[in-house]
């Protein structure tokens, strides 16, 4: 590779990244997000390993400087991702937020994919039932309105999760229950970090953005499953709080959270439990894997 074609490499790294950056602002998407960060990636190795030449620092081929660069960036990341995931660990961030509801008002943006997604959600069927908030920290709050469909059968929780400079990304969660088992089916891309009880089927699809077709697979999961399904009481916070609960304690007899008692000494997270946080956000952050939601 000519240092000319080399050149132009770059800029058009620099511009596609422009570009996909100023959409992540205005409309945040899994596809976008992950987009974003390998442009980065891509950019940091070429880029550097043509200011490496072009300064004679090195007279290697690209093809051997660049990959050098990509590596480093992804330690570099790698460490600050484990010193983050040990902040967060200390910090008062809850990894599973309590919410409480009798929220007045629970405002979508005002943008065409956003009005869409809503028309999108009232024409499956589903009403809204609730409209709730969880304390994140001093400075940040978790919005999330509850639907369900007619027979209470199947719950949607949207929930808009604030992002700095940008738009609130947009996840939605389907669940539905039997006697004795759960089933939910998401688009959530930010890391879990915790353990499911044996009993909840969690399927993980963060590619996806529209409700429809959601909804349609985990109703297709169900189906195979055979069971009967039963119907949500009407103490939608209540229950959601009951499972933030229940995921809580089966994480703490895992292993992946201490007991609340030496959260204050020792943080939230043992150290499986940073090490399975800090896997799953370098799984999200450069292949788009989420895992197995009850393994890691």
């Amino acid at each position: 590779m000519s240092n000319v074609i080399a050149g132009y490499l770059v800029m058009g790294l620099a511009a596609a990244l422009f570009w996909v950056s100023y959409r992540v602002r205005q409309a945040p998407t899994f596809r976008l997000v992950l987009l974003n960060r390998w442009l980065r990636w891509g950019l940091f190795g070429v880029g550097m390993a043509y200011l490496v030449r072009d300064w004679g620092g090195s007279y290697r081929p690209y093809w051997a400087l660049a990959p050098t660069f990509l590596l480093i960036w992804m330690l570099v990341e790698s460490v600050y991702t484990w010193l983050a995931v040990r902040a967060l660990s200390l910090s008062s961030l809850p990894v599973f937020p309590s919410y409480r509801g009798g929220v007045p008002e629970v405002n979508w943006p005002v943008e065409p994919r956003f009005l869409k997604v809503k028309e999108e959600i009232r024409s499956l069927g589903f009403t809204v039932r609730e409209k709730m908030r969880a304390e994140l920290g001093e400075y940040m709050t978790l919005t999330s309105v509850i639907y369900a469909d007619e027979e209470n059968k199947t719950r949607l929780q949207v929930i808009f999760v604030p992002r700095p400079n940008s738009r609130p990304a947009l996840f939605f969660i389907f669940t539905s229950k039997s006697e004795s088992e759960r089933w939910g089916t998401e688009n959530v891309w930010l890391p879990f970090g915790g353990v499911v009880p044996r009993s909840w089927h969690i399927d993980r699809k963060p590619f996806c953005t529209s409700p429809a077709k959601l909804l349609q697979r985990h109703r297709r999961k169900i189906e195979k499953a055979g069971e009967e399904l039963v119907s949500f009481d009407d103490q939608w916070v209540d229950e959601l709080n009951e499972e933030q609960d229940t995921l809580d304690r089966v994480s703490t007899e895992e292993g992946i959270l201490f007991s609340r008692r030496h959260r204050p000494e020792y943080g939230k997270l043992t150290g499986d439990g940073r090490y399975r946080v800090w896997k799953q956000i370098l799984l999200l952050n450069f292949f788009g894997c989420v895992g197995r939601r009850d393994l890691g």
